[in-house]
């Protein structure tokens, strides 16, 4: 990720109307120092392997210190980046701690001169008292990779109180957007215990420590006995269902085969421009519905039944999904944050609730930056309606929506005094899309 990463912010260099031999040459020397230079301190063989295969392939694409790049047209440049990229896709993932990192394997606290606090004990609610606080004796040597486009990794940080620490390291991101969005949801959760309906229905959004060390890389607090809403829908589904879904008759082939007859077959996504031009209302509702049924509509209702061991816990569990998505889809809405696919909602496997992840888009920026724009306010598919029968969407989501509303409204100022650091600090990939939007401005 850290050389697709340089891809993009070279392209942004290469596509300026006035090109920066100095930020080219600097950018070149920082990627090469980190996935070129095989002597560099403190690698494991993890990156070895891998500058190893691909070290002596950068200096004959882009020459010597990047010399090449000084006068190389962009789209020469794209297609040997994208040709690289391609060839390091098949790259083994890390086993083990020590393959990515010989110094955090072998860490003992000993060696250090002062010790390392274990990351994410700072609440800003009060003073702090670091004599208390947990410090790092160790990192335990499993880790585990995710299947998401920028393979964070799952570590576990041991405390010198006998507690394990899991985080997923992420990197390729600015986490501040992240960090800011959970500040704002605090502020959000004093505004709700303060108001008389929200606290008697214990009214509170679940929050997770975010922590950006650059901004490209950061921790984030893992949330134990929680999967994506997604694999909780799939798991629930029969062998047959499975079958069907991912079949050339299942919807996704469907919404596929749908776009293509509003433009060029092989366009895929590309041709949502031309459907939301061409297709009336009446079509594409009828299309929609069709896709719809080719799912089983009582997905959800059936995870929750086979999560539960009696009648009740099936109701409490349903109404704490249903609260906790009710009040995260008004919060959500409040602050623009939008690629809410189901892949972004985590379900709690002890609770049944529902806790918001990956704010990348937010303020509105997923109607704008994504190839499908993002038009719903939140979602509320018939999986959810299904869930809730016989009431529906009339009781109890409706009731969280209305009085989590009211709240946010009796305190307007406060939520927007804090969202002013957003303008008045701006995180890198805001600059990114001011460059994608602007390209001749300077970041």
């Amino acid at each position: 990720m850290l050389f697709k990463d340089w891809i993009d912010d070279m392209k942004n260099e290469l596509g300026k109307i006035k090109r920066n031999k100095n930020n080219i040459q600097k950018l070149y020397d920082g990627m090469y120092e980190n996935l070129g230079n095989l002597h560099a301190p403190g690698l494991g063989l993890f990156r070895k392997q891998f500058i190893q295969k691909f070290g002596k392939e950068f200096e004959s694409h882009f020459g010597k210190r990047g010399s090449k790049l000084l006068d190389m047209k962009a789209s020469e440049f794209n297609s040997i980046a994208d040709s690289l990229f391609l060839k390091m896709k098949g790259q083994q993932e890390p086993g083990n701690l020590k393959e990515c990192s010989p110094w955090m394997s072998e860490f003992k606290p000993e060696f250090l001169r002062h010790e390392l606090e274990i990351p994410g004990q700072y609440d800003g609610k009060g003073k702090p008292l670091p004599e208390y606080h947990a410090k790092i004796a160790g990192f335990d040597e499993r880790i585990k990779v995710m299947q998401s486009i920028r393979k964070p990794k799952r570590i576990i940080i041991r405390g010198s109180d006998e507690r394990e620490y899991p985080f997923l390291v992420k990197g390729g991101e600015d986490l501040r957007q992240d960090q800011r969005i959970e500040q704002l949801f605090d502020v959000m959760n004093s505004v709700l215990s303060q108001d008389a309906a929200c606290s008697q229905r214990g009214l509170q959004l679940k929050t997770y420590q975010v922590i950006p060390m650059t901004t490209r890389l950061g921790l984030i607090e893992w949330i134990e006995n929680t999967c994506t809403l997604r694999e909780f829908l799939l798991k629930n589904m029969s062998e047959q269902e499975k079958s069907d879904y991912n079949s050339s008759r299942g919807p996704r082939a469907d919404y596929s085969e749908w776009l293509s007859k509003m433009g060029d077959r092989n366009a895929g996504l590309a041709n949502y421009a031309s459907a939301y031009k061409k297709a009336s209302r009446n079509e594409t509702v009828t299309s929609f519905q069709q896709r719809e049924n080719l799912v089983p509509g009582d997905l959800l209702r059936r995870a929750f039944v086979k999560m539960s061991t009696t009648p009740e816990a099936f109701l409490s569990l349903r109404s704490h999904f249903a609260s906790s998505h009710a009040l995260m889809c008004i919060s959500h809405w409040i602050l623009g944050i939008g690629d809410r696919h189901l892949s972004n909602f985590m379900v709690n496997m002890e609770t049944g609730g529902v806790v918001g992840i990956d704010f990348g888009h937010a303020f509105g920026s997923a109607t704008q930056f994504l190839p499908v724009p993002e038009l719903i306010p939140f979602r509320l598919t018939r999986q959810f309606v299904n869930l809730m029968l016989p009431l529906k969407e009339t009781s109890l989501i409706n009731s969280v929506m209305v009085h989590s509303l009211k709240a946010y409204r009796l305190y307007p100022d406060l939520l927007i005094n804090t969202m002013d650091i957003f303008v008045k600090e701006p995180s890198l990939d805001w600059k990114v899309g001011c460059l994608v939007v602007c390209p001749g401005l300077s970041a």
